[in-house]
């Protein structure tokens, strides 16, 4: 018996909502997945030991570019947001898809259906990943929020200001927004995510605490962030989806600060992330979600296998 030929598939490691290498949230991508089963992907996932890792394959629906197929550690998921964002980058970086000067539209085949992303491009170069979310909503208040202050290691009083409550917000992906007076206090959260969890798993599953506070610390910042995953058991450098439903929640609750306004997340746990998010609204109400950021590539590899 002859060995059969050994297998390589490169890939990139990116790190997504950030233009600084080493900071941000990283991804790794496989742009040409061709070859890999189900398994072997879920395998993969585990060995690259990052939240996500996506492999990108043609796509089965003609008006997609390209079809992304997106793994956890804990197996495929059908949407995210910055796997969709770092794989465009990723595509056109490899010449996957067409990326002229200016403003073009990429479309990528997902779990859930197709999805378009705006490409921002100067001189050859993908300066931005702009993705269109889904229909905004609001869900559930969080009526008694002891439980929620106390996993959170915070007081009652420290949510707000007046008239924002924690509550679910969603643009697609259901993320429980949890609003606090001052940065101080989101910067000084000491959570127990074993009792978030027990909090969160009322609104479902996997649904992201995202706390926050208006104002920013770094230039041009409107809100300061920290995504927090039980369901993982990390907290996340930059939440595209949790993000995205912040700005429909401001919206909704008509505290936006802007139209087009900038989350600064993961800087306690050392991967500043600036993640810039617009709210389309029609009659005080959000209609109409983007959620965009920059990418930067940071590692090159092969991957071998039997």
């Amino acid at each position: 018996m002859t060995s059969l030929a050994e297998r390589f598939f490169d890939f990139w490691r990116v790190d997504v909502f950030t233009d600084t290498p080493l900071a941000g949230n990283p991804l790794a991508v496989f742009p040409r997945a061709t070859g890999l089963s189900a398994v072997e992907m879920g395998g993969i996932a585990r060995e690259m030991n990052l939240s996500e890792t996506t492999f990108v394959f043609p796509s089965t629906n003609p008006t997609a570019h390209y079809r992304n197929r997106i793994f956890t550690p804990g197996g495929e998921i059908p949407f995210a947001g910055h796997p969709s964002i770092g794989t465009a980058f990723v595509a056109a970086m490899e010449g996957l898809v067409p990326h002229p000067d200016g403003s073009s539209v990429v479309y990528q085949e997902l779990e859930i259906g197709v999805l378009p992303l705006e490409l921002i491009c100067e001189a050859g170069q993908v300066k931005k990943v702009i993705m269109t979310q889904g229909e905004p909503s609001l869900g559930a208040e969080v009526k008694n929020v002891e439980p929620l202050a106390s996993a959170l290691g915070v007081r009652a009083k420290d949510f707000g200001p007046k008239g924002l409550v924690p509550q679910i917000a969603a643009t697609g992906v259901p993320s429980l927004q949890v609003p606090f007076r001052s940065i101080d206090v989101v910067k000084g959260l000491d959570p127990d995510l074993r009792a978030l969890g027990k909090v969160l798993s009322k609104f479902g599953e996997k649904v992201v605490c995202y706390t926050f506070a208006l104002g920013g610390e770094t230039p041009g910042a409107a809100v300061h962030a920290r995504g927090l995953a039980p369901d993982l058991g990390i907290e996340d450098p930059a939440t595209g989806s949790a993000a995205g439903a912040c700005g429909a929640y401001l919206a909704f609750r008509g505290k936006l600060p802007a139209p087009t306004f900038v989350i600064e997340q993961g800087i306690e746990v050392h991967h500043a992330s600036r993640i810039e998010v617009s709210v389309e609204t029609e009659d005080g109400k959000p209609k109409i979600v983007r959620v965009g950021g920059q990418s930067v590539p940071l590692i090159r590899g092969n991957l071998r296998l039997p």
